[in-house]
């Protein structure tokens, strides 16, 4: 798990494979990686993610996404689980020219909530790093009128580098999502929606160039990258016009 509040910076290659190709994969890489210390926590070190994904009420975030952008982001409100005492991760995800930057804050939900239905701006009780990382995002918020739109969960089995702990090999299950309820961030829902089919996402994450080992998985395994955006195929699948919601 990263830094409560943090920024930085990597290269993200997906892949879309079966079960079976996953297994192999995770097999492959286990003399590079080791469980991330998040996920061994959990069996399988598999952990539940939902997210809030907000955008404008013409969904310009995701319209970009669609449109392939080469400059663009996104904004989210992360969870691990439906817990009150566990905190809320607010995220900026851009994406500039192929490198993925991320801004990161963790704080309370009680704080997070407040923040997101705009009843408070006092953040004098965060750190320096936290009221930068976290007014960035509001300030983005404020600037295309951004709403709650989807939630998207799914199971990450993840890994990191055992020579480079940067470096990060994880694989996403089970992609779901529902319609947004205001504000509220929920791992825990009987609506969620199945997106796509039973493959899994695989993602190869890296800082400056991709590690040689990654490399030979790629070219043994002979894997396609491509772009699959979470978010977009979540809209798409609540909202099956993808252009407007019943916001």
């Amino acid at each position: 798990m990263v830094d409560p509040a943090t920024r930085w910076q990597r290269f993200e290659h997906k892949y879309l494979v079966d079960e079976a190709l996953a297994r192999k994969l995770r097999a492959s890489a286990a003399a590079y990686v080791a469980p991330d210390p998040f996920a061994a926590r959990f069996p399988g070190n598999r952990y539940a993610i939902s997210s809030l994904y907000l955008d404008a009420p013409s969904l310009k975030l995701f319209h970009e996404t669609l449109e392939g952008q080469k400059q663009r982001f996104k904004l989210r409100v992360r969870s691990y689980s439906d817990d009150p005492a566990t905190p809320l991760h607010f995220e900026i995800k851009r994406r500039l020219n192929g490198v993925v930057q991320k801004v990161r804050c963790s704080v309370s939900r009680e704080l997070g909530y407040a923040l997101l239905e705009g009843s408070t701006s006092d953040l004098s009780g965060l750190d320096e790093a936290k009221r930068r990382n976290l007014g960035e995002f509001l300030s983005l918020q404020q600037e295309i009128a951004a709403q709650p739109q989807v939630l998207v969960r799914y199971d990450r089995e993840a890994y990191a580098g055992v020579f480079d702990p940067e470096v990060r090999l994880t694989f996403d299950r089970d992609l779901r999502t529902a319609v947004a309820r205001g504000y509220r961030v929920e791992v825990q829902r009987d609506d969620f929606l199945r997106v796509g089919d039973e493959r899994v996402v695989v993602e190869l994450k890296f800082d400056g160039r991709l590690p040689g080992w990654m490399s030979a998985l790629v070219q043994r395994y002979q894997l396609d990258r491509l772009s699959f955006s979470k978010y977009g195929h979540s809209i798409q699948r609540a909202f099956p016009a993808g252009a407007t919601t019943p916001m």
